[in-house]
Protein backbone atom coordinates (compact mmCIF):
# COMPACT_ATOMS: atom_id res chain seq x y z
CA UNK A 1 0.00 0.00 0.00
CA UNK A 2 2.95 2.25 1.12
CA UNK A 3 4.25 1.76 -2.64
CA UNK A 4 1.05 2.46 -4.19
CA UNK A 5 -0.01 5.55 -2.36
CA UNK A 6 3.83 7.42 -2.76
CA UNK A 7 3.56 6.35 -6.98
CA UNK A 8 0.13 8.50 -6.96
CA UNK A 9 1.24 11.18 -4.79
CA UNK A 10 4.07 11.92 -7.04
CA UNK A 11 2.06 11.91 -10.30
CA UNK A 12 -1.36 13.96 -8.68
CA UNK A 13 0.04 16.71 -7.15
CA UNK A 14 -2.43 20.04 -7.30
CA UNK A 15 -2.27 23.22 -9.49
CA UNK A 16 -1.20 24.69 -5.79
CA UNK A 17 1.14 22.51 -4.79
CA UNK A 18 4.87 24.07 -4.08
CA UNK A 19 8.48 23.14 -4.84
CA UNK A 20 8.85 22.15 -1.02
CA UNK A 21 6.26 19.48 -1.84
CA UNK A 22 8.89 17.68 -4.42
CA UNK A 23 8.78 14.01 -3.26
CA UNK A 24 11.74 11.87 -3.61
CA UNK A 25 10.89 9.11 -5.53
CA UNK A 26 11.00 5.41 -4.26
CA UNK A 27 12.61 3.70 -7.62
CA UNK A 28 11.49 0.34 -7.01
CA UNK A 29 7.84 1.85 -8.01
CA UNK A 30 9.43 2.26 -11.64
CA UNK A 31 8.07 -0.24 -13.74
CA UNK A 32 11.67 -1.79 -15.09
CA UNK A 33 12.67 -2.92 -18.42
CA UNK A 34 15.42 -4.66 -20.07
CA UNK A 35 18.63 -4.96 -18.04
CA UNK A 36 17.16 -2.31 -15.44
CA UNK A 37 17.15 -3.19 -11.61
CA UNK A 38 16.61 -0.90 -8.62
CA UNK A 39 16.75 0.06 -4.83
CA UNK A 40 14.66 2.54 -3.08
CA UNK A 41 17.05 5.25 -3.96
CA UNK A 42 19.85 3.81 -6.99
CA UNK A 43 18.18 2.84 -10.69
CA UNK A 44 20.81 0.86 -12.26
CA UNK A 45 21.22 1.71 -15.84
CA UNK A 46 24.04 0.38 -16.77
CA UNK A 47 25.38 -3.08 -15.07
CA UNK A 48 29.24 -2.98 -16.43
CA UNK A 49 28.01 -5.27 -19.58
CA UNK A 50 28.04 -4.73 -22.94
CA UNK A 51 25.12 -5.25 -25.31
CA UNK A 52 22.10 -4.13 -23.47
CA UNK A 53 19.59 -1.49 -23.38
CA UNK A 54 18.09 -0.17 -20.15
CA UNK A 55 14.46 1.71 -19.53
CA UNK A 56 12.31 2.55 -16.46
CA UNK A 57 9.09 4.48 -16.52
CA UNK A 58 6.92 5.25 -13.71
CA UNK A 59 3.88 3.16 -14.08
CA UNK A 60 1.08 5.41 -13.96
CA UNK A 61 0.76 8.10 -16.83
CA UNK A 62 -0.34 11.43 -16.33
CA UNK A 63 -1.94 14.17 -18.01
CA UNK A 64 0.21 15.48 -20.88
CA UNK A 65 -0.86 19.34 -19.81
CA UNK A 66 0.64 19.38 -16.50
CA UNK A 67 4.02 20.51 -15.71
CA UNK A 68 6.79 19.25 -13.65
CA UNK A 69 10.20 20.38 -11.91
CA UNK A 70 12.74 17.64 -11.27
CA UNK A 71 16.36 16.77 -10.53
CA UNK A 72 18.69 13.47 -10.00
CA UNK A 73 22.26 12.69 -10.12
CA UNK A 74 24.06 9.97 -12.38
CA UNK A 75 27.11 8.45 -12.20
CA UNK A 76 28.89 6.43 -14.80
CA UNK A 77 31.82 4.09 -13.45
CA UNK A 78 34.71 2.45 -14.95
CA UNK A 79 34.12 -1.27 -14.99
CA UNK A 80 37.38 -1.68 -16.80
CA UNK A 81 36.39 -0.63 -20.09
CA UNK A 82 37.61 3.49 -21.15
CA UNK A 83 36.20 5.08 -22.63
CA UNK A 84 33.10 4.00 -21.01
CA UNK A 85 29.75 3.84 -22.37
CA UNK A 86 27.48 4.53 -23.55
CA UNK A 87 25.34 6.63 -21.58
CA UNK A 88 21.17 7.48 -20.14
CA UNK A 89 18.62 9.42 -21.28
CA UNK A 90 15.33 11.26 -18.92
CA UNK A 91 12.65 10.73 -21.26
CA UNK A 92 8.79 11.85 -21.32
CA UNK A 93 6.95 9.40 -24.25
CA UNK A 94 3.30 8.08 -24.83
CA UNK A 95 4.35 5.40 -26.56
CA UNK A 96 2.35 2.52 -27.07
CA UNK A 97 4.03 -0.11 -24.91
CA UNK A 98 3.70 2.87 -22.44
CA UNK A 99 5.69 1.84 -18.93
CA UNK A 100 6.86 -0.79 -20.74
CA UNK A 101 8.35 0.62 -23.81
CA UNK A 102 12.24 -0.37 -24.46
CA UNK A 103 14.38 1.16 -27.09
CA UNK A 104 17.86 -0.02 -28.53
CA UNK A 105 20.89 -0.17 -26.47
CA UNK A 106 24.34 1.18 -27.35
CA UNK A 107 24.86 4.82 -28.34
CA UNK A 108 21.04 4.86 -28.95
CA UNK A 109 21.02 4.68 -24.98
CA UNK A 110 17.71 3.01 -25.09
CA UNK A 111 15.83 5.81 -26.53
CA UNK A 112 16.16 5.12 -29.91
CA UNK A 113 12.61 3.36 -30.91
CA UNK A 114 10.63 4.77 -28.57
CA UNK A 115 8.34 6.37 -30.48
CA UNK A 116 5.82 9.76 -29.62
CA UNK A 117 8.91 10.99 -27.35
CA UNK A 118 11.04 13.70 -25.78
CA UNK A 119 14.05 14.12 -23.49
CA UNK A 120 17.72 14.54 -22.59
CA UNK A 121 20.15 12.58 -23.09
CA UNK A 122 23.59 11.92 -21.67
CA UNK A 123 25.71 10.09 -24.40
CA UNK A 124 29.55 9.06 -23.20
CA UNK A 125 31.88 7.27 -25.16
CA UNK A 126 33.17 9.33 -27.57
CA UNK A 127 29.67 11.32 -28.41
CA UNK A 128 30.30 13.41 -25.45
CA UNK A 129 26.80 14.46 -25.95
CA UNK A 130 24.48 16.25 -24.03
CA UNK A 131 20.95 16.98 -26.22
CA UNK A 132 17.41 17.73 -25.74
CA UNK A 133 16.00 15.23 -28.58
CA UNK A 134 12.90 14.23 -29.83
CA UNK A 135 11.67 10.69 -31.35
CA UNK A 136 12.12 12.36 -35.04
CA UNK A 137 15.60 13.66 -34.61
CA UNK A 138 17.20 10.15 -32.24
CA UNK A 139 19.52 10.60 -29.31
CA UNK A 140 22.40 11.77 -32.03
CA UNK A 141 20.37 14.89 -33.07
CA UNK A 142 18.48 17.33 -31.27
CA UNK A 143 19.68 20.54 -30.25
CA UNK A 144 23.24 20.11 -29.17
CA UNK A 145 25.89 19.02 -31.46
CA UNK A 146 28.48 15.94 -30.43
CA UNK A 147 30.77 16.43 -28.37
CA UNK A 148 30.04 19.79 -26.20
CA UNK A 149 30.11 17.48 -22.92
CA UNK A 150 32.94 15.13 -21.47
CA UNK A 151 31.26 12.26 -20.74
CA UNK A 152 32.73 9.20 -20.49
CA UNK A 153 36.75 9.67 -20.08
CA UNK A 154 37.01 9.52 -16.52
CA UNK A 155 34.25 8.34 -13.44
CA UNK A 156 31.46 11.36 -13.94
CA UNK A 157 29.18 12.23 -10.99
CA UNK A 158 26.48 14.70 -13.13
CA UNK A 159 23.69 17.15 -11.39
CA UNK A 160 20.61 17.34 -13.17
CA UNK A 161 17.69 19.96 -12.51
CA UNK A 162 15.21 19.92 -14.88
CA UNK A 163 11.77 21.79 -15.97
CA UNK A 164 9.16 21.38 -18.12
CA UNK A 165 6.75 24.66 -17.62
CA UNK A 166 5.03 27.14 -20.49
CA UNK A 167 5.59 24.78 -22.98
CA UNK A 168 9.59 24.53 -22.57
CA UNK A 169 11.84 21.76 -21.56
CA UNK A 170 14.70 22.91 -20.04
CA UNK A 171 17.90 21.60 -17.94
CA UNK A 172 20.94 22.41 -16.65
CA UNK A 173 23.40 19.63 -16.03
CA UNK A 174 26.91 20.23 -13.86
CA UNK A 175 29.73 17.17 -14.08
CA UNK A 176 31.42 17.60 -10.58
CA UNK A 177 34.60 15.51 -12.09
CA UNK A 178 35.26 17.88 -14.47
CA UNK A 179 33.39 21.11 -13.59
CA UNK A 180 31.69 21.63 -16.22
CA UNK A 181 28.04 23.05 -16.80
CA UNK A 182 26.00 22.81 -19.63
CA UNK A 183 22.30 24.05 -20.30
CA UNK A 184 19.72 24.13 -23.12
CA UNK A 185 16.34 24.89 -22.98
CA UNK A 186 14.02 23.58 -26.64
CA UNK A 187 9.99 25.00 -26.99
CA UNK A 188 7.98 21.76 -26.89
CA UNK A 189 4.19 20.80 -26.40
CA UNK A 190 3.77 17.74 -24.52
CA UNK A 191 0.10 17.79 -25.75
CA UNK A 192 1.63 16.90 -29.10
CA UNK A 193 3.11 13.07 -28.43
CA UNK A 194 -0.97 12.41 -26.62
CA UNK A 195 -3.04 13.10 -23.79
CA UNK A 196 -1.24 10.92 -21.42
CA UNK A 197 2.39 10.63 -20.90
CA UNK A 198 5.50 8.63 -19.01
CA UNK A 199 8.34 9.68 -17.45
CA UNK A 200 11.15 8.16 -16.48
CA UNK A 201 15.10 7.27 -17.82
CA UNK A 202 17.02 4.91 -20.53
CA UNK A 203 20.48 3.85 -21.11
CA UNK A 204 22.37 1.39 -23.06
CA UNK A 205 25.58 -0.39 -23.53
CA UNK A 206 27.19 -1.48 -26.72
CA UNK A 207 30.65 -2.81 -26.98
CA UNK A 208 31.88 -0.53 -24.87
CA UNK A 209 30.15 -0.45 -20.92
CA UNK A 210 29.81 1.24 -17.55
CA UNK A 211 28.38 1.08 -13.96
CA UNK A 212 25.23 3.91 -15.08
CA UNK A 213 23.09 4.66 -11.92
CA UNK A 214 20.45 7.11 -11.19
CA UNK A 215 19.73 8.15 -8.03
CA UNK A 216 18.27 11.29 -5.79
CA UNK A 217 15.39 11.59 -8.04
CA UNK A 218 13.26 14.48 -6.96
CA UNK A 219 9.88 15.04 -8.74
CA UNK A 220 6.99 17.34 -8.15
CA UNK A 221 3.68 17.55 -11.25
CA UNK A 222 1.64 19.56 -11.18
CA UNK A 223 -1.90 18.83 -12.48
CA UNK A 224 -3.96 20.98 -15.15
CA UNK A 225 -6.10 23.69 -13.41
CA UNK A 226 -9.30 22.81 -11.96
CA UNK A 227 -7.66 19.39 -11.61
CA UNK A 228 -8.07 19.03 -7.08
CA UNK A 229 -4.99 18.31 -5.34
CA UNK A 230 -5.62 15.83 -2.55
CA UNK A 231 -4.44 16.94 0.60
CA UNK A 232 -3.51 13.56 2.14
CA UNK A 233 -1.46 12.92 -0.88
CA UNK A 234 0.37 16.35 -0.63
CA UNK A 235 1.04 15.61 3.18
CA UNK A 236 2.61 12.21 2.24
CA UNK A 237 4.86 13.99 -0.43
CA UNK A 238 6.22 15.73 2.32
CA UNK A 239 7.21 12.33 4.91
CA UNK A 240 8.49 10.68 1.75
CA UNK A 241 10.68 13.49 0.84
CA UNK A 242 11.98 13.73 4.56
CA UNK A 243 12.34 9.85 4.88
CA UNK A 244 14.67 9.72 1.47
CA UNK A 245 16.60 12.76 2.62
CA UNK A 246 18.33 10.78 5.05
CA UNK A 247 19.68 7.94 2.77
CA UNK A 248 19.87 9.65 -0.67
CA UNK A 249 23.42 9.46 -2.28
CA UNK A 250 25.07 6.55 -0.07
CA UNK A 251 24.82 4.55 -2.70
CA UNK A 252 25.85 7.03 -5.46
CA UNK A 253 29.16 7.95 -2.92
CA UNK A 254 30.59 4.14 -2.26
CA UNK A 255 30.30 3.02 -5.69
CA UNK A 256 32.60 5.98 -6.62
CA UNK A 257 34.87 5.35 -3.51
CA UNK A 258 35.35 1.65 -4.66
CA UNK A 259 35.94 2.41 -8.50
Amino acid sequence: MRVLLAGLAALTLGAGATAAQAAVVDLTTLQLNGSATASVNDLNLGDGVGGEAFSAFLPTAFSSASTFTSSFHFTLVNNGFMPHADGLSFMVQADPSGASALGVGGGSIGADGIANAVGIAFQSWDNNHATIFSSSTGVFGGTQALGNFNLGDQDDDVLVSLQYVGHVLSYTATNSSTGVTVSDSLAVDLSTLGPQVYLGFTGGSGLSYAFQDVTDWDLNVRSPAGVPEPGVWAMMLLGFAGAGAAARSARRRQRLALA
